[in-house]
């Protein structure tokens, strides 16, 4: 039987935690929100998978190559509030006390980072499930890469993403390239929604042979085949950019220590950050007996 590796995507489960309990405080007035809904959410998720392997994946500050190549990437995005900030660091502290691996790179984004994991661990006969409800994620998919919906735990194969976005993984990219995804801040092409760029990846494969056929596109059976060739046209140069931008690495250089999954708990300090924090629930579980 495979084992199994769990990645989790730590920034959405520390933004989901912080704005379900955004006014939690200790005594002492420190915000505690994030830390105590993120640990509840992760003991769920051990609880949830006992003898796999678990590793937590973060963002951090710094440009990333997508940045320094297109300015406007995420430029949407709304900076994180201090209340959180300050809750960043002492999260990491329980993580590791708890005796998991806390990932993060600086100016690597984490789904570069789950990306190179997912598929080093797929070559060494792992069986992978990634915690993310990003969609740029869904293009890692395989048979032995799957997703999990951190909100409702529903697991998505090859045939689920198909299912869902209108292409197979392996075109994800393709199909924000040339639809855009404004959560990234990425325009696409005007005028080519989702449902174009699906036809046109389903009929014709990924940018580079939709650009080899283009003038197949008018046999297609597409209305306004003539617009969109010259839309594909026109936007050439801009969509091979922002394929650059949705395309997840695979090859970041990582430490091999992060692969090392014995868990060392360090009890006693635990229980301190416990106390420190007033996770009266936490104490109360089975990390003490």
């Amino acid at each position: 039987m495979k084992k199994k590796i769990i990645l989790i995507d730590g920034t959405f489960y520390l933004y989901r935690a912080y704005y379900a309990l955004p006014h939690l405080v200790n005594s002492k007035g420190h915000p505690t929100g994030a830390m105590y809904g993120f640990i509840n959410m992760f003991n769920k998720i051990i609880k949830m998978n006992i003898n796999s392997h678990i590793l937590i994946i973060f963002d951090t500050k710094g440009k990333s190559f997508r940045k320094n190549i297109f300015n406007k990437y995420k430029l949407t995005r709304v900076n994180m509030p201090n209340n959180l900030i300050i809750q960043v660091k002492p999260l990491y502290k329980i993580i590791q006390a708890m005796g998991y691996k806390i990932i993060s790179i600086k100016n690597i984004e984490a789904d570069d980072i789950i990306g190179t994991l997912s598929k080093y661990a797929e070559k060494k006969n792992y069986l992978i499930f990634i915690f993310s409800i990003d969609k740029d994620i869904a293009q890692l998919v395989t048979k032995n890469i799957k997703i999990i919906n951190p909100i409702n735990y529903s697991i998505f194969g090859p045939k689920e993403i198909y299912n869902k976005y209108g292409v197979y993984p392996k075109f994800i990219s393709d199909l924000l390239a040339l639809s855009g995804d404004s959560i990234d801040n990425i325009p696409g092409i005007p005028g080519i929604g989702n449902k174009i760029s699906q036809k046109l990846i389903n009929k014709l494969g990924n940018l580079t042979n939709i650009y080899q056929n283009i003038n197949s596109i008018n046999n297609i059976s597409f209305r306004g085949g003539i617009n969109i060739k010259k839309k594909l046209i026109k936007y050439k140069k801009l969509v091979f950019l922002y394929h650059k931008l949705t395309k997840i690495k695979t090859n970041i250089i990582f430490n091999q220590k992060y692969l090392e999954f014995k868990i060392k708990p360090k009890i006693n300090y635990l229980k301190h950050l416990f106390k420190l924090y007033e996770f009266n629930k936490f104490i109360k579980n089975n990390y003490f007996n």
